[in-house]
């Protein structure tokens, strides 16, 4: 049995517990302290501006927890990777353009991550969106046979009721 086949799926488990952590931390954090939140989005260089900022309020930490919601039942998790995609590929959209063209850099980060510099963090960014990347190549697909749903995993096939 090849090391992949093997330790495929404690691999899948990490990323999705580091997915499930970093998206519950990053979205309560958000929430309470929203108006912190609120003033970095209205205050961003980027996407600076009172309804950008109202908006993101609200939709940015309630997608992060439902993606991390999504994680947590093996029957969504592949719909909470997909999620985590996306988060992770406008958080590095937007790092790129804080480290790339923004006129002023911002210290717009709670927690952990305002210990790192924008150049880290793009870094960071950029090893997590691979992270989901690799989690949806390694996930198990469901698709239809003879209209029946099954679970197709890496060359084995198990129905679903």
């Amino acid at each position: 049995m090849k090391w992949q086949q093997k330790h495929s799926t404690v691999i899948l488990e990490a990323i999705t517990l580091l997915f499930i952590i970093l998206f519950t931390y990053a979205g309560l954090t958000k929430l309470m302290e929203g108006h912190l939140f609120y003033d970095n989005i209205r205050n961003s260089p980027v996407l600076g501006g009172k309804t950008m900022a109202s908006l993101a309020a609200w939709i940015i930490p309630l997608s992060e927890l439902t993606v991390a919601m999504l994680l947590v039942r093996s029957r969504t998790r592949l719909r909470g990777f997909y999620g985590a995609l996306g988060l992770m590929l406008l958080f590095t959209g937007y790092t790129v353009a804080i480290v790339f063209f923004a006129p002023y850099k911002p210290c717009s980060c709670g927690g952990i991550i305002s210990l790192l510099s924008w150049e880290q963090h793009l870094v960071l960014n950029m090893g997590l969106l691979l992270l989901a990347l690799l989690a949806i190549w390694s996930s198990p697909s469901i698709k239809l046979i003879h209209g029946r749903r099954s679970i197709k995993d890496h060359g084995t096939e198990k129905k679903l009721k």
